[in-house]
């Protein structure tokens, strides 16, 4: 219920409702302060009202008094004391009526001052204590009776009451409407950072946002900006790295469609020739056709050996055939030797410190692609004679709160090559080999100088408990 009538509704709304409710509650404050002061003024005002009413009546009996004119009073006392306020002087005749002498209503102004409310003048009409009614005799004369009435005064603070109301009402609903246009240009940013997100999420990534002039607002879509822009450069880098792929996946199926047909093509029509010829060899056996049949029989042999490499080669090529049946150090010894026996006048060192037998899968065959990749760049494209490699497991830094440092493999290909251009772009193969090293959650530096080789740095964090470790770490390897 509270999330539909609140939480549901624009900050806007929320924001005015509740500038809006802070208002009221200031109103009924200052409402509560003025009843408090108009009711302690009201009292004030007719115990002061009763003392000078009082004494005016008595001045004006005593005159009377000396004059002999008491039979007057009633026409002499209004007329003195028609000024007076918050007070009404009534007279006793013998029979105990009570005459009202004043005030008597002036024409025309028996509704100048509109009435209060019941509620407010019962809030407000205060608790005469004392003398609330006062009595004047003199000789040979019916008492004068004075009490004090605090509806005039009550009506005059209603009437102020109530103009100042009208003006707070006029005020605040200025004030709301000033405090909806002005949220509505502060807020705006906000209403189009969120259509700028809407745009992200359908794929829109040249999207941009104009930067507003509330400094707070600016940053939020200055990054709103930024992100935008990696979104944009990660879906140029991704379509670039799939057509890149897709072009190296069908250099791949040309080769192996080549090689087969180059060389698997020509060794299955050689061992199908050379049956055909023991079989018709073998229609009429002689000593001769013997030894020609053995012949034959060896270049099938030889023919089937070459298909064996070849078959080897491409498995090879597509996957590392040893993978899984020895450990990381000798499937690198085996890769690194392959290429010493293809390239005779390149030297490869190879240091390895202590490391596992396995990492896993998807760490050893990372490792392999990116020492694979170094070797195959140095050699093709840095015309390298001398390569370095060195790995090892150590000790990295705490990770997540561990309670100890996750260790870390190091990698670190080296070669003495032409180097790379900074001009060059990247790639496929340095760009697949940094982002599989990534997707693993490690780094990929790679250091070049014109003449002066490359040297390629990987650093992976080892995803396992000691516990998990095929063996424990012992020294491995050797030179080659």
């Amino acid at each position: 219920m509270l999330q539909k009538l609140w939480y549901d509704r624009p900050i806007r709304t929320q924001l005015l409702v509740a500038v809006g409710l802070i208002n009221l509650l200031a109103a009924f404050a200052a409402v509560a302060v003025s009843i408090l002061n108009t009711r302690t003024a009201t009292r004030v005002e007719i115990e002061a009202s009763l003392e000078v009413a009082q004494r005016f009546v008595g001045a004006t009996i005593k005159d009377l008094a000396e004059q002999g004119k008491l039979d007057q009073l009633e026409e002499e006392l209004p007329l003195q004391l028609k000024h007076l306020r918050h007070v009404r002087i009534l007279l006793m005749d013998v029979m105990g009526q009570l005459t009202m002498l004043s005030p008597q209503p002036a024409e025309g102004t028996g509704a100048s001052t509109p009435q209060a409310p019941s509620w407010f003048a019962a809030l407000v009409r205060p608790k005469l204590v004392g003398r609330a009614v006062r009595l004047v005799t003199a000789d040979h004369m019916n008492p004068v009776i004075i009490v004090g009435e605090p509806a005039d005064e009550i009506a005059e603070a209603w009437q102020d009451l109530y103009s100042l109301a009208i003006v707070w009402l006029a005020l605040d609903v200025l004030i709301l409407a000033v405090l909806y246009v002005v949220l509505g240009r502060v807020l705006d940013p906000l209403a189009s950072l969120c259509r700028g997100m809407l745009k992200l999420e359908d794929g829109h990534y040249a999207t941009r946002l104009q930067p507003p002039k509330v400094k707070e607002l600016a940053v939020i879509t200055n990054r709103f900006n930024t992100l935008a822009e990696a979104l944009d450069v990660a879906r140029e880098e991704n379509s670039g790295l799939y057509r890149q792929l897709i072009s190296v996946q069908e250099e791949e199926r040309r080769e192996i469609a080549n090689e087969l047909h180059d060389e698997a093509g020509p060794c299955l029509f050689g061992i199908t020739a050379n049956a055909s010829s023991i079989q018709t060899i073998a229609d009429h056996p002689t000593g001769q056709r013997m030894a020609e049949i053995a012949h034959r029989v060896e270049e099938i042999l030889a023919i089937v050996e070459r298909l064996k490499l070849m078959n080897r080669a491409l498995l090879k090529k597509l996957r590392p055939g040893s993978h899984g049946r020895v450990g990381l150090a000798e499937l690198i010894n085996e890769l690194i030797a392959g290429f010493e026996r293809s390239h005779p006048g390149t030297h490869i060192l190879y240091a390895p410190g202590r490391l596992a037998k396995s990492y896993g899968e998807p760490v050893d065959l990372t490792l392999y692609r990116c020492i694979q990749e170094g070797i195959t760049n140095a050699i093709r494209h840095g015309k390298a004679r001398n390569l370095s490699i060195d790995l090892v497991e150590e000790a990295g830094h705490r990770r997540n709160g561990a309670k100890r440092p996750q260790a870390v493999l190091r990698l670190t290909v080296g070669d003495d090559g032409k180097g790379i251009d900074p001009s060059t772009s990247k790639g496929f193969g340095l760009t697949t080999m940094t982002e599989r090293v990534k997707s693993l959650g490690g780094s990929c530096v790679i250091e070049s100088e014109p003449r002066k080789g490359t040297t390629i740095h990987v650093e992976l964090p080892v995803q396992r408990e000691q516990a998990a470790r095929m063996r424990a770490l012992e020294p491995v390897g050797g030179m080659s």
